[in-house]
């Protein structure tokens, strides 16, 4: 019987160690993905930087816009465009 609780103890110890999760996660290579562009003023996705109608770099961030009628309302109040789109809040065009 004590090898037999022994043996039920071993196997707990090592079944347990088994499954534990890991202390912390680590990112398979290539799993990043490239953060979507949209255009703060209508929130339009663009499909990449080079598509985009033009570009503003406004304290060290760029944005980029989808139409001509985007930028001169960003350049206008990029401060309340900014807010308004992290907050999801979009200009109709």
């Amino acid at each position: 019987m004590k090898t037999l609780t022994l043996s039920v103890a071993v196997l707990a110890t090592l079944g347990s160690a088994a499954i534990a999760a890991p202390a912390h996660t680590v990112k398979a290579a290539g799993a990043a993905k490239t953060a979507a562009l949209v255009c703060p003023v209508t929130g339009t996705k663009i499909a990449s930087a080079a598509k985009a109608y033009a570009h503003e770099t406004y304290k060290g961030k760029t944005y980029y816009f989808c139409c001509p009628e985007c930028k001169p309302a960003f350049d206008k109040n990029p401060e309340k465009v900014i807010a308004s789109a992290a907050k999801g809040k979009y200009q109709p065009m």
